[in-house]
């Protein structure tokens, strides 16, 4: 049984080795084609690789804000109670995510092109057209590890992409600025705003108190009457102070909530005690007056000064609390920090000429052989009557169709 089996495995093994030779023959008769087209494509492929433009790469790190909890932020909330939730806090901080949105965002690339002139650099029609150009040039990626973002701009100009990569930084600070994206920051926007309304709501009070005095003639008043109206400008502050904590808690509290029903005791009693002192009772052990006995030809310039030390006691208020608000933002890192500066590259990126070149080479070289196998087979093919006949016939399918 063996021996039969024998010759037919010696015949496997001829066949291999004769096709192996065949190949091997058939290759060495294109040796010319198979050395010579990757040669000419290597040296296409130089010259055409010199007359690229070279592209030089610039590249900033940033590091984005950290979440942190500062003592300010909770003596702010401790002193006002709901009202954090006026100012629409969340509980989240800025991500690296975000912050890469940012940048990639239609506010942060108009600056962009605004700052560079770039529709007449790039000779765009159209502002979009910039918009796609900046996709493609400017890259932003984040480290997950160790979260730090990375800023690379392409230009053919190695000052202008150092340029348009720091201005990235500038251009995100900037937003960050407008835009409150951490809990701190947003803390800090809403006790700025409310700190602006009580500065100018003095303002026009203490103007109200001086066109009165200039009417009325009344530059003073006794002590008595001067307790009386910054008792009542006391207790209106903190009538005001507990109804925004009050509205705040109506967003998350109901009216049997035990804190709720605290405040509203204590709007109560301190409502009560106003309405004593304003319209006709008296302070009690205080000894202080109702602003309803003063004399009349004096009402009016009582009622302005109270006014005024209304707003007085209001600003106070919500300027201790911005302060406290600012401090908190700065404990709490909401800026971006630029970890390294983009500097002029010294080196292009791209294009990669060695790469070019070998790539080209060996897709040449694969091509070539390709040809070489077609042309032996093509060869082989006409030895043989009957591949001769196929052949001819495909070809004459070929020109029929052409």
């Amino acid at each position: 049984m063996n021996s039969n089996l024998e010759p037919q495995h010696m015949g496997d093994y001829d066949d291999d080795e004769i096709s192996l030779v065949e190949l091997a023959t058939t290759l060495g008769e294109e040796k010319k084609l198979i050395f010579g087209l990757p040669f000419v494509v290597g040296i296409l492929a130089i010259v055409v690789s010199l007359f690229l433009t070279p592209i030089f790469t610039a590249k900033t790190t940033l590091l984005p804000p950290q979440n942190s909890s500062g003592g300010a932020a909770a003596a702010a909330l401790a002193s006002l109670g709901g009202l954090a939730g006026l100012a629409g806090v969340s509980a989240g901080g800025t991500t690296a995510d975000t912050v890469i949105a940012m940048l990639q965002s239609r506010s942060a690339k108009d600056k962009i092109i605004d700052q560079f002139n770039l529709v007449d650099y790039y000779a765009a029609e159209l502002r979009s057209d910039v918009y796609k150009t900046l996709d493609e040039v400017v890259r932003v990626s984040s480290d997950k590890k160790s979260n730090l973002i990375t800023i690379e701009v392409d230009d053919k100009d190695p000052e202008l992409a150092a340029k348009m990569a720091n201005a990235y930084y500038t251009v995100l600070t900037d937003l960050m600025t407008r835009v409150a994206v951490t809990e701190a920051q947003q803390r800090r926007q809403f006790f700025e705003d409310q700190f602006a309304k009580a500065k100018e709501e003095l303002s026009n009070a203490e103007v109200k108190l001086k066109e009165t005095q200039e009417r009325t003639g009344l530059v003073e008043l006794k002590s008595q009457a001067e307790a009386t109206i910054e008792a009542v400008a006391r207790l209106r502050a903190e009538i005001a102070q507990r109804e925004v904590q009050l509205s705040a808690m109506r967003t998350f509290a109901t009216p049997e909530n035990s804190d709720y029903r605290r405040v509203v005791a204590e709007l109560n009693g301190l409502r009560a005690e106003l309405k004593k002192l304003d319209k006709g009772g008296t302070g009690g052990e205080l000894g202080l007056v109702s602003a309803g006995n003063l004399p009349e030809q004096g009402l009016e310039y009582v009622r302005a000064l109270r006014e005024v030390k209304y707003q007085e006691a209001v600003f106070e208020i919500m300027a201790k609390q911005f302060e406290l608000a600012k401090v908190d933002e700065a404990k709490d890192g909401g800026n971006v920090q630029q970890l390294d500066v983009a500097t002029v590259p010294e080196r292009k990126s791209k294009p990669k000429r060695a790469l070019i070149v070998v790539l080209s080479v060996l897709a040449a070289g694969f091509l070539a052989v390709l040809i070489a196998l077609m042309k032996g087979a093509m060869r082989k093919a006409g030895g043989d009557e009957e591949s001769a006949t196929r052949l001819q016939a495909l070809k004459k399918a070929w020109r029929l169709r052409g």
